[in-house]
């Protein structure tokens, strides 16, 4: 849902910081080809208006997950290259080469399914190479035969040639300094000598740690939304709401299902209109808090499928006071990391939480900077 309506929740995208954070990063890799993932949403910020975004400051590709993903792009107005990085199906290429969507072949089964359907169209791909996730991608040993296969079609197009580094995060273990060295030590066999493709390796964590994984394209995701504490990006991403109720309850007073909270005084509690089937983790029962006023309050009781109680203390809070859920309000702050550590899981999956759960407002930008154009 890529609107603000008057539910008394919402995602607030700050479409300012989010332009600086693409100026940041686009200066940071210079002449490096810029591709965006937005995949899930766009992790939750908003497909369509990050894509439109995206395209607008200077980015070079867009990486989806899935066809529908390019297609609802491609509905918007969205011009740039999209790569497809998910596994495709049979059913799909057509609708994938029909709206000018880049994408993955990983197997000479794929290739050859592409061959029988593209029925002499021209098919623009990347070749997937697996070099330790073992998730899908060509093992490196075979790349180079399927490589030389679909150059022998004349409806393949081959764009570029990419993997994916899955311990980037841990700079420290030497594994991903050797996936680096396998990946190039591919590029340098014969076949791919004398070819014109972009090589692209490195996520967020991998642009942070590893330089040389930069090659011809990099996939920053995280990096551009905020979440790596480097080259002095910030989130852009708010969960907020109103408080909708206010009552004072006795001592000795048992809040929500199963009574697992008793106050142990009278006490003031707020209801916030949000719940698991918003995608506010139950996890957070009598563990989370969130921000009223500039102030943190916890939460009091089992988060219920649309609303969880708050005790607010002695303090003074109102129906319609904004609460923040994740994001900052006067000097505190709940950060997407704080979230996610508390429900057990990663920031990825908390932004991708809340994808068309929530109406989003995004506010408007005030920032424009377009010298980093200028490559």
């Amino acid at each position: 849902m890529e609107y603000y309506s008057h539910h008394p929740a919402w995602v607030e995208i700050d479409l300012e910081q989010l332009r600086k954070n693409l100026s940041i990063v686009r200066q940071y890799l210079g002449k490096t080809l810029y591709c965006l993932a937005v995949k899930s949403d766009a992790y939750g910020h908003g497909l369509c208006r990050v894509g439109k975004i995206a395209e607008e400051m200077g980015v070079d590709y867009l990486a989806v997950a899935h066809l529908q993903e390019g297609l609802v792009l491609r509905q918007a107005g969205v011009k740039l290259p999209i790569l497809v990085l998910g596994a495709i199906h049979e059913d799909q290429i057509p609708y994938l080469i029909d709206s000018d969507l880049e994408f993955t072949i990983s197997s000479k089964f794929k290739a050859e399914l592409v061959y029988k359907k593209a029925l002499k169209k021209r098919c623009r791909v990347h070749l997937e190479v697996d070099i330790g996730m073992h998730r899908t991608g060509v093992r490196p040993h075979t790349a180079r035969e399927l490589f030389q296969y679909m150059d022998s079609f004349d409806c393949f197009e081959i764009v570029g040639i990419y993997s994916h580094l899955p311990k980037a995060a841990y700079p420290e273990d030497p594994l991903t300094r050797k996936q680096i060295a396998l990946f190039k030590e591919l590029l340098n066999a014969p076949p791919f000598q004398g070819k014109k493709l972009i090589r692209h390796i490195a996520n967020s964590k991998a642009v942070v740690h590893f330089p040389e994984s930069h090659l011809d394209m990099v996939r920053p995701a995280m990096l551009t939304f905020g979440y790596e504490s480097f080259l002095s990006v910030k989130p852009c991403f708010s969960l907020k709401a109103k408080v909708s109720y206010f009552k004072v309850v006795e001592p000795d007073s048992s809040i929500s299902y199963g009574y697992s909270f008793t106050t142990s005084k009278k006490s003031r509690i707020v209801t916030v209109p949000v719940g698991y089937g918003d995608g506010y983790c139950r996890s957070l029962s009598n563990r989370g808090s969130v921000l009223i006023r500039g102030n943190r309050f916890p939460i009091v009781g089992t988060i219920c499928m649309n609303q969880f109680m708050v005790d607010i203390q002695e303090r003074e809070v109102h129906p319609e006071d904004e609460v923040v859920l994740i994001g900052s309000q006067g000097e505190e702050e709940i950060s997407l990391m704080e979230f996610a550590e508390l429900c057990g899981t990663i920031p990825y999956e908390v932004l991708c939480l809340f994808s068309g759960k929530l109406p989003r407002k995004y506010v408007e930008e005030k920032y424009v900077d377009r010298n980093f154009l200028l490559r």
